[in-house]
């Protein structure tokens, strides 16, 4: 009976970083094959480790040794082995020299977008721009909260992909920065932001410390709602300005008619208020974005109608 040992890598790790099982049991080995002349058979042989190329591997089934398992899985192979070793003619070893670490799918992801925006890419996402997919951005956004609500987890599965599809797309469109400047700031930013995770600050005073941070980082700003996306829907708006000015320590003056809700009841007074406006002949998403754009003094911040995201 021939002993084979199935050595797995992952394509994402850079060839010639392996196990010292790998190592080992390549350097052991009376024989090692392989189908083609990937990377790994090439930092394998730099090593000083022949490796046979065959077209069939019967021959190298018959005596055993390493099988250097292509990117591809060699999924035929894998399925002759296990017909063989049901019938007690080989026995199979599995060593893995490499495997993927938690994100590796990703790099797969930025490869595929670049691939899409190469010059034999695909035509139309060649022609968009930030300007012409923002609005599917919007849309995928959307469609996650619609997965979320309707508690499917194959389908946010799905739409969280679609999602994150437009961020990669918008970088690799991006002249003077790509990906990895995004994923980097990102990562900076939260572990700035967060001294209780990475340092010895009290997690009690976590909103304070994010707080801090976000101050000084942005010192230009001198408005609560500096930094509030106007393109938010009003009522969207409105619960963020007030937030801010609360957080602030400047609470917003608004109109105050004793109102006292329980949870259950403030969906049914929103939809009265909407049919309110409606019967007084005003549009509400209007009305209620010009009341908190006049009460938060928005018009005196010189903000453009755009903003950063809502945890800027």
């Amino acid at each position: 009976m021939s002993t084979v040992t199935w050595l797995l890598t992952s394509p994402r790790i850079p060839a010639g970083l392996l196990t010292v099982e790998a190592w080992d049991a390549l350097q052991e080995a009376e024989a090692v094959a392989a189908f083609d002349e990937g990377p790994t058979v090439a930092a394998i042989r730099d090593a000083g480790i022949e490796v046979d190329l065959v077209d069939d591997a019967a021959g190298f089934l018959e005596e055993g040794g390493v099988w250097v398992v292509g990117e591809e899985g060699d999924e035929e192979l894998r399925e002759a082995l296990a017909e063989y070793v049901a019938g007690g003619e080989i026995e199979l070893e599995v060593v893995y020299g490499s495997w993927d670490p938690p994100g590796a799918r990703l790099l797969d992801l930025v490869e595929a977008v670049a691939r899409l925006h190469a010059e034999d890419g695909c035509p139309w996402h060649r022609a968009q721009t930030h300007e012409t997919l923002g609005p599917y951005l919007l849309e995928e956004a959307y469609e996650v909260l619609d997965a979320i609500s309707d508690g499917d987890g194959d389908e946010l599965r799905e739409e969280l992909g679609d999602l994150l599809f437009q961020p990669l797309l918008h970088a690799s469109l991006a002249e003077d920065f790509d990906i990895d400047d995004v994923a980097g700031d990102l990562v900076e930013k939260i572990v700035r932001r967060h001294p209780h995770v990475w340092g010895d600050a009290d997690p009690d005073d976590l909103y304070r410390h994010w707080n801090e941070a976000k101050a000084a980082e942005k010192p230009e700003r001198d408005h609560p709602a500096d930094g509030v996306s106007r393109r938010l829907p009003s009522l969207a708006l409105a619960a963020k300005v007030i937030e801010r000015f609360h957080d602030a320590g400047e609470p917003l003056d608004v109109p105050d008619h004793g109102l006292k809700l329980e949870p259950e009841e403030v969906g049914d007074f929103l939809l009265a208020a909407v049919a309110a406006a409606r019967a007084a002949g005003v549009d509400p998403e209007l009305a209620l974005r010009r009341a908190v754009t006049e009460r938060a003094g928005l018009e005196r911040t010189g903000l453009p109608d755009r903003g950063e995201g809502a945890d800027d």
